[in-house]
C-alpha cells in the first residue's frame, strides 16, 4: 500500500446539481434598490461623467497655475519646470480622455 506520502486528494468538479434559487439567492432585500444604484452607474458610465469632472479639474489647476506663474516678476527655472509638468500632465489626461473607446458598443462593418 502507498504512504501518506505518496497520495494525492482529487476533487470531483464535473457533477451538476439543481438546487432551488431560493438556497442561493436570498428573498430579503428590495430589488429596486438596486436596479435604482444599477441604472445611476450605468449613467455615469454612459455619459462619462468621472472622466469629465477630472479634465474639469484639471482645467481649473491649469488656469490657476498659469495665471500664478505669468504674475511672477522673475520665475526661477524650478517654477518654469512646474508649470512644464503641469502643461505636460495635461497632455497625458487629454490623451487619456479622448482615447479610451465609449461605453457603447461599436457597430460592425458588413
Amino acid at each position: 500500500m502507498a504512504d501518506a506520502k505518496d497520495t494525492v486528494k482529487v476533487v470531483e468538479t464535473s457533477r451538476e446539481y439543481e438546487l432551488p434559487a431560493s438556497d442561493l439567492v436570498s428573498d430579503v432585500g428590495d430589488d429596486s434598490t438596486q436596479a435604482w444604484l444599477n441604472q445611476i452607474a450605468g449613467l455615469i458610465d454612459r455619459f462619462r461623467l468621472i472622466p469629465r469632472a477630472i479634465m474639469l479639474a484639471y482645467i481649473y489647476a491649469f488656469y490657476q497655475s498659469t495665471t500664478w506663474f505669468m504674475a511672477l516678476p522673475d520665475p526661477t527655472n524650478a517654477q518654469a519646470a512646474f508649470i512644464s509638468t503641469i502643461v505636460g500632465a495635461g497632455a497625458a489626461f487629454f490623451g487619456l480622455y479622448v482615447g479610451k473607446p465609449s461605453a457603447r458598443p461599436r457597430k460592425r462593418k458588413r
